[in-house]
């Protein structure tokens, strides 16, 4: 990464599903944290996002998701998870909606609704995903990804 040059546009997309056991929080500190962490802190700044997805709030180190632009959030189903989402949001000093107005829709959601929040908008987006299904059948040949790119 520290060999590229700098960018404002997306050069690559790092996408890390079930973080559990890899970011987890103070005190463990297994030998992927340190690496996790520099991306979250460092990539962006070379082009590199990177998405970390977890279904348990409770798995992750907030104090290294702080570095998040973009949170996307589904419906959390206990006061806990939906207390440390809120301590990560509330840090990153976001002005629009309110931690009590947060919480509030945070507690409503229905399943497929997700918040958005943004650190470069002050407005917390309500969204619904649309039903896809997925046959997770592995990565993608050489010669199918040169026939997706059209050539």
């Amino acid at each position: 990464m520290r060999g590229l040059s700098g960018s404002q546009r997306l050069r690559a997309l790092i996408v890390f599903d079930e973080v559990y056991g890899f970011l987890p929080p103070h005190p463990a500190n297994p030998p992927t944290k340190k690496p996790l962490v520099a991306l979250m802190k460092q990539a962006r700044a070379f082009g590199v996002g990177v998405v970390i997805a977890t279904q348990n709030p409770m798995d992750l180190d907030y104090r290294s998701l702080s570095n998040a632009g973009v949170w996307c959030l589904g419906r959390l189903q206990t006061d806990a998870d939906r207390a440390r989402v809120l301590d990560g949001l509330i840090n990153e000093a976001h002005v629009g909606t309110s931690a009590a107005e947060l919480e509030d829709l945070l507690k409503r959601l229905r399943p497929r609704w997700f918040v958005l929040r943004n650190a470069h908008s002050p407005d917390t987006v309500l969204f619904q995903a649309r039903w896809a299904m997925t046959f997770m059948r592995g990565p993608m040949t050489r010669a199918e990804i040169k026939k997706a790119r059209g050539g």
